[in-house]
């Protein structure tokens, strides 16, 4: 195990092309498919509330921005940091979907309008921030340069909205809203293992570690828009 630093990326060469950290892909792709794959069942409920639809985008967002995430990490050597440029970019709008989500939960259309308008000047913002980051910075030689806003944004978004609203809402509305603090439980624990370089094996980083626990979060948060669902029908 290291912790604080990484170990050497995985180099594949198949016909002279060389593929960098393939375990990484894997974990990427097979999260992208729960993800797809989980955005397909929402899409077949044919629920038309803005709940569903909000996360029925994020469901597929999120796959197609983990593939690319990880032919940005399969690549590198070609690319450098530009190709995980898509990943970064959906990555950003994905969370602005959780975001807006858990907003159309609320009921009160002053308070929804506010948070509203807070997620979106939050995503401008910080959008403004990576841009100077990419502008400015050298992120390919340090592409967790470019990484770190999408981070931020990524903690604020999902803890406040998934956790700390679905909290709220668990308590005032429906208890099923559970599931999503739940989701955010457990993906919490990815967020330690990336940022404290937390790598228990060469074959399983803490990049695979923390697809892990955000595929299983993810799928708590599917569970949570069906228990909602299913206690609106009644």
């Amino acid at each position: 195990m290291l912790i604080g630093q990484n170990f050497d990326k995985i180099e594949w060469r198949v016909f002279d092309i060389i593929i960098q950290e393939p375990n990484v892909f894997i974990t990427d792709t097979v999260m992208a498919i729960i993800s797809l794959y989980l955005g397909f069942l929402l899409h077949s409920k044919k629920d038309s509330n803005a709940f569903t639809k909000w996360w029925y985008a994020f469901f597929v967002l999120f796959g197609i921005s983990s593939f690319f995430g990880g032919l940005g990490h399969a690549w590198f050597f070609y690319f450098g940091a530009k190709g995980k440029m898509i990943n970064w970019v959906t990555g950003f709008i994905a969370i602005y979907f959780i975001e807006r989500a858990m907003i159309s939960a609320v009921d009160n259309l002053k308070k929804r309008k506010l948070y509203e308008r807070w997620v979106l000047g939050k995503l401008i913002f910080i959008f403004a921030v990576f841009s100077w980051v990419i502008a400015t910075q050298p992120i390919d030689s340090k592409p967790e340069l470019g990484f770190l806003p999408l981070a931020i944004h990524t903690i604020i978004g999902v803890f406040s909205t998934a956790g700390i609203l679905a909290y709220s809402l668990s308590k005032v509305k429906n208890e099923a809203y559970k599931y999503f603090y739940y989701g955010v439980g457990i993906i919490l624990p990815s967020a330690f293992f990336f940022l404290l370089k937390i790598n228990p094996v060469n074959w399983f980083d803490k990049n695979d570690v923390s697809h892990a626990f955000m595929t299983v979060g993810i799928i708590f948060f599917y569970l949570g828009v069906q228990k909602v669902n299913a206690v609106k029908a009644i």
